[in-house]
């Protein structure tokens, strides 16, 4: 007897099912990235009102955060004093640039619910407290009054 390799019937069956399977239910999740996008511009929104805290207490001067419905800017008070008005762009230590500038718009078009605007002191607290909504994301960007806390 001759001795045959190859694949069953049935086990083609098979492999092409689960190969349906996959494509009905991966491929749809790895061409939508509107959720990813949403939680890119969620962390980066936390990301850059903590370190404008940061930057505010190390720099020991207020530090003012504008987020706009598709980006953020934070810029400093050039000397120290709580009269001064924020005009020098902060350096975003991600890449390198200006946080004023458009390359810092949040990640795959995301946008915010409303736009809203903060100030910290030299000691790191805010002059008030903020809830921005990221839309696409459930969980939004909450800044504390009194400490600064950002969640």
């Amino acid at each position: 007897m001759r001795r045959q390799h190859g694949f069953t019937l049935a086990e083609l069956v098979i492999v092409l099912v689960l190969v349906g399977i996959l494509s009905v239910v991966v491929i749809p999740r790895l061409t939508n990235q509107s959720g990813f996008a949403a939680r890119g511009a969620h962390d980066f929104i936390g990301a850059g009102l903590r370190y404008a805290q940061k930057s505010a207490i190390a720099m020991r001067r207020n530090v003012c955060v504008a987020v706009a419905s598709d980006r953020m800017g934070v810029t400093y008070a050039a000397a120290a004093g709580s009269a001064q008005a924020c005009a020098a762009a902060l350096v975003n230590p991600g890449n390198g640039l200006a946080f004023d500038d458009n390359s810092n718009m949040f990640p795959g078009g995301s946008t915010v619910t409303a736009a809203s605007n903060v100030v910290f002191d030299a000691q790191g607290r805010p002059s008030t407290a903020l809830t921005i909504t990221v839309n696409g994301y459930a969980t939004p960007v909450t800044l504390e009054a009194e400490t600064g806390l950002v969640r």
